[in-house]
């Protein structure tokens, strides 16, 4: 039996870094630190604050990256401690993750009686089949590691991992958010998941409580030649005052450094118990960044944490601070995009729907059928009402001046969704409805918002030219219900039948059940997600006479950066089938589809969100182009027309987009 080990241990080749064969990644200066598998310059030992200089020790964001037929993988490991920490396990803090072709195999973690000098065997794989694989060996999080030999069958191949899609790799700098806590495993950092999305290289400079931004830090960071860095640092810093001694000089130093190099700047994500400064530090990174922007430095981008992981994801947080698994994820869906846009990547699962294929009416009907079979299953779209109705309720919207009274319904759906929709009534009415829906706000009652998105203002104009109003509201997005769970965790919802889609639309549809009868005529308009769901609705439910999607959508094709939405407006089995172009095509046919969008919009599918280079033209030439594919699709069944709102100053439904409106509905 010894002997048999023995003949084992013989036939693998054990090849100790530093080697040419085994690229390591990650570290920028591996090679001047003669292969210490250290964050850090070796040289900077002595101008670094000390806690920087011990926490560059644990090798964050290091990877070691190749090819190998090799049937057995394993590695000779020292680590000087056992795991210590009390909110990471051994695997998140000392765990050394193997991905085969991209996808996680298994962990290598130090044991509890590691100390220097102790060598550990850890078996990844041994007798898989003798082909061809890409292995990706992510180095621990939180603890100092030495890897003392990889082994691999005598006589192997080894090659290189396949190239980035960039040359150079994406460097983030922070607090331990970015080194990695609390993630359970090395390769489920927010930055190792976006760069397996992306295909990229990175580098880690996250300093668990030390992310401060001291000016010896800025300069070794400025040192990496990056395609893109993010710079995640504020929370670390004791006082506002602290912060703004150090936040502009920091981007100052990198910026003179690397005049044109993209960089991102993250205000902090949401805490369980945010302290006082937390908001106040927001503020300042977007006064600093703001002000660079506006002063000409077009390659800086504000990306604001929230939107990342936001008040109503707290169960993306360890320690109420922390992300953990499913919070970096979020956070690696949220900031991937971006990345991509200023590298001008392809955009993550993304479907190429330019092409219109809705072009005669047995083809609508069957693409009409297969939405509704998709979102709702055999049973098809909701014949039920609305379960209690508060007739002659308080009006949910203050001071309008042209309402008779407004009835509140109540919507029970699959999996335990509820929502609301408000029925407002006119003085004088016209017999006709106007369907109403918000987006990402929690409130129609917004008039007295500096920053509103206008809605109280069309409600009320629409109940003075006498349409009847039905106000809905998105998932979890009305009082007392206000972004409770994010919309992507809809998708994990286990439905009786049908697609998580159907709590965007029921609202909608059920409530029109008890009121649709009232109406000769029955219209929609909506703003962002609500946009969104006006261009679904419209698609799939033909009584909808004229429509008004305003900052809903663009073609998934033209999407890049901040437009690229949440999970809803991407979702790839959907848009295989139904491309925004046929929804569109779909939602005029037979009737008249309008779409605005806000060329100085501050968040979806304006000016600013468009990526002319990328896409070889210019804003509005770019969507004249799907405009054009969908009216050649419609002939004269229907009518398809985009609209560019130059007044908007924001986000929003202005008061001429709804002046606009109304002179649709009177032709």
């Amino acid at each position: 039996m010894h002997l048999v080990l023995a003949l084992a241990a013989l036939s693998l080749d054990w090849i100790a870094p530093p080697d040419p064969r085994l690229p390591v990644h990650g570290l920028p200066w591996y090679a001047e630190n003669k292969g210490e598998p250290i964050r850090l310059p070796l040289r900077l030992k002595e101008t670094l604050p000390p806690a920087v200089w011990n926490l560059g020790l644990s090798p964050s964001g290091g990877r070691i990256r190749f090819r190998t037929d090799s049937s057995t993988l394993k590695m000779r490991l020292e680590f000087p401690s056992p795991p210590n920490m009390a909110n990471m396990h051994a695997f998140g803090q000392t765990g050394i993750d193997l991905y085969l072709d991209g996808a996680y195999h298994s962990t290598a973690i130090a044991p509890k009686d590691a100390a220097a000098g102790k060598i550990i065997e850890h078996v990844f794989f041994e007798n898989l089949p003798k082909q061809d694989r890409e292995l990706t060996l992510y180095l621990s999080l939180y603890k100092p590691v030495s890897v003392k030999a990889i082994g691999l069958d005598e006589g192997s191949a080894l090659t290189k991992a396949r190239r980035f899609a960039a040359a150079k790799p994406v460097v983030f700098y922070g607090t331990s958010i970015t080194q990695g806590g609390c993630a359970s495993r090395s390769g489920l950092s927010y930055q190792a998941i976006l760069a397996r999305q992306l295909n990229l290289d990175f580098v880690n400079l996250g300093f668990s409580g030390n992310g401060k931004g001291e000016p010896a830090v800025a300069s070794m960071v400025a040192e990496i030649d990056a395609s893109v860095f993010v710079l995640d640092f504020s929370q670390n810093n004791p006082t506002i005052e602290s912060l703004r001694e150090v936040y502009a000089p920091f981007l100052d130093t990198v910026r003179r450094k690397h005049p044109t190099t993209p960089i991102i700047a993250i205000t902090p994500i949401a805490m369980a118990r945010e302290q006082a400064r937390i908001p106040l530090m927001r503020e300042h990174i977007r006064e600093v960044v703001k002000a660079r922007i506006n002063a000409g430095d077009r390659n800086l981008t504000l990306v604001e944490g929230l939107s990342l992981l936001g008040p109503s994801q707290l169960d993306g947080l360890v320690d109420g601070v922390h992300p953990n698994d499913l919070g970096f994820q979020w956070m690696a869906d949220g900031l991937a995009p971006k990345i991509a846009d200023v590298l001008m990547l392809p955009p993550p699962v993304l479907v190429d729907d330019r092409r219109v294929t809705v072009t005669s009416e047995v083809l609508a009907q069957q693409k009409r059928a297969q939405i509704v079979s998709y979102i709702w299953g055999p049973a098809g779209v909701p014949k039920t009402r609305p379960a209690s109705v508060d007739k002659n309720g308080t009006s949910p919207v203050k001071d309008l001046k042209h309402l008779k009274s407004v009835d509140t319904y109540s919507i029970r759906m699959d999996a335990g969704q509820e929502n609301t929709t408000h029925h407002f009534l006119p003085l004088k009415p016209n017999g006709q409805l106007i369907v109403l829906q918000h987006g990402h706000a929690c409130t129609f009652d917004d008039a007295a918002d500096p920053r509103g998105a206008g809605m109280a203002h069309a409600i009320d104009r629409f109940l003075e030219a006498g349409y009847a109003v039905l106000a809905a509201y998105m998932p979890h997005m009305r009082p007392g219900d206000c972004r409770t769970l994010p919309h992507g965790e809809l998708f994990a919802l286990k439905p009786e039948s049908g697609n998580a889609l159907k709590f965007f639309l029921e609202p909608v549809a059920i409530s029109l059940n008890a009121i649709r009868g009232r109406y000769k005529k029955v219209h929609m308009a909506g703003l962002s997600g609500g946009g969104w769901t006006t261009t679904l609705y419209s698609a799939i439910d033909p009584s909808i006479t004229y429509s008004f999607p305003v900052a809903g959508s663009i073609p998934l094709y033209l999407r890049t950066g901040d437009s690229v939405g949440d999970k809803e407006q991407y979702l790839a089995p959907f848009y295989s089938f139904a491309g925004y172009g046929d929804l569109y095509a779909l939602g005029a046919w037979g009737r008249r589809q309008v779409q605005i969008l806000n060329r100085r919009d501050d968040c979806c599918f304006g000016e600013r969100q468009h990526n002319a280079v990328r896409h070889g033209l210019d804003y509005e030439a770019a969507y004249r182009v799907y405009e054009k594919a969908v009216r050649e699709a419609l002939g004269t069944r229907g009518a398809f027309a985009l609209e560019i709102d130059d007044t908007a100053p924001r986000h929003m439904i202005s008061p001429a987009a709804v002046e606009q409106m109304l002179t649709h509905l009177r032709r």
